[in-house]
């Protein structure tokens, strides 16, 4: 009996010994989430320690406040006000005809047209289907959508009956010809869906790093319009149309870091993606809106590419939800741009080619909420 007492003493003194060397004392105080290491004192917030609760199991015993308020739901919603550079290879679109002069007669191109910000939306929703312990897989999936809806680009010259755009097809029609007045303009859409699933791993009590990888798809619709006008006989469209749908994998990660009231994310994303396009032409001429070139176009596939990098701060306002504010850039390549099907000669072939080698970048900032329950 004396000898049982003597080892349960021992094990109690060694257990003591440890854990003033580890100088780590937790107090489990789940509504004020504190913690003491050494002499020291520190308050997380409650949005904090819930954020980490999909984690592995080491990282819920580190810190038992986290696990015990574990949360399987959050969302985003953030504001979005994007400029894209890229309108299409450059290409001359209106000529003086008076110059006459090859190469200094351009009065007008597509290198003339600036998109400029616009605002768009962004969504996500993450689930945790085992929030205090995650899975040998996935600690959660995120699904996501953003959209901007109106970029738009405009440009024009004008003219004493000495304006035309290039080529046999200028020549051969009316109000491409000798016009008064030619303008171009740019209307362009983008939206994104994403679902990924997503890997974390604590590295400490203040950083987390997720994986990421899973499905993605973008749908960039655009149409282009030429307008060639004459005082006399009235105005006459060239239309272009095209729809690019990439869909394919990608993968990703996502470094948070809490640090003095706050959290840093970084975030850099990249795929491969079969780019699913078509594009649709008509061009009108007077009289009567004569169609010179009947609706014709052609459909095909091309390999994409995307590349996504971002950086948010985000600041704890209640138990529940945070601010965001941060600024996100994207590159995509493989895409059929509506400047780029311009075809200016005037044949049974005409406007039936499908060039989908185009680029842009879109960057800009974000501001918006998140919520965790």
């Amino acid at each position: 009996m004396s000898r049982n007492l003597a080892c349960l003493v021992l094990s109690l003194t060694l257990a003591s010994v440890t854990i003033s060397a580890r100088g780590l004392e937790p107090i489990v105080d789940v509504n004020a989430r504190t913690w003491e290491r050494g002499s020291g004192t520190s308050v997380e917030p409650a949005s904090w320690t819930s954020d980490l609760a999909g984690s592995e199991d080491a990282a819920a015993d580190a810190f038992p406040a986290r696990h015990a308020h574990c949360t399987p739901i959050y969302a985003q919603a953030d504001l979005l006000y994007w400029d894209r550079v890229g309108s299409g290879c450059d290409r001359v679109l209106a000529l003086d005809t008076n110059v006459g002069v090859p190469g200094e007669d351009t009065v007008l191109s597509s290198a003339d047209l600036g998109f400029q910000y616009e605002p768009g939306v962004r969504l996500l929703v993450g689930f945790r289907p085992d929030p205090c312990h995650g899975c040998g897989w996935c600690c959660a999936w995120e699904l996501s959508y953003f959209g901007v809806y109106s970029w738009e680009a405009g440009a024009a010259v004008a003219g004493d009956n000495n304006l035309a755009i290039p080529g046999t097809l200028g020549l051969n029609s009316n109000n491409f010809y000798g016009a008064d007045e030619i303008r171009a303009d740019y209307d362009s859409e983008l939206h994104n869906v994403e679902l990924n699933c997503v890997k974390s791993c604590c590295l400490d009590g203040c950083t987390r790093i997720d994986f990421l990888w899973g499905f993605r798809g973008l749908a960039l619709l655009e149409d282009f319009s030429l307008t060639g006008t004459d005082l006399q006989e009235g105005s006459s469209p060239y239309d272009v149309s095209t729809e690019s749908y990439l869909y394919g994998l990608q993968l990703g990660g996502r470094l948070r870091r809490y640090c003095s009231g706050w959290a840093v994310e970084l975030t850099g994303k990249a795929g491969v993606f079969l780019n699913d396009a078509q594009q649709r032409q008509i061009v009108y001429d007077y009289p009567n809106d004569l169609a010179i070139r009947e609706l014709t176009g052609s459909d095909g596939q091309q390999a994409a590419m995307l590349g996504e990098v971002g950086v948010t701060l985000i600041r704890p306002i209640t138990d529940c939800w945070s601010v965001r504010i941060g600024y996100q850039a994207l590159g995509i390549g493989g895409l059929a741009l509506a400047s780029d099907q311009l075809d200016f000669n005037d044949t049974f072939t005409s406007g039936t080619a499908l060039h989908k080698d185009g680029w842009m970048f879109l960057h800009g900032a974000h501001v918006g909420l998140e919520a965790q329950w």
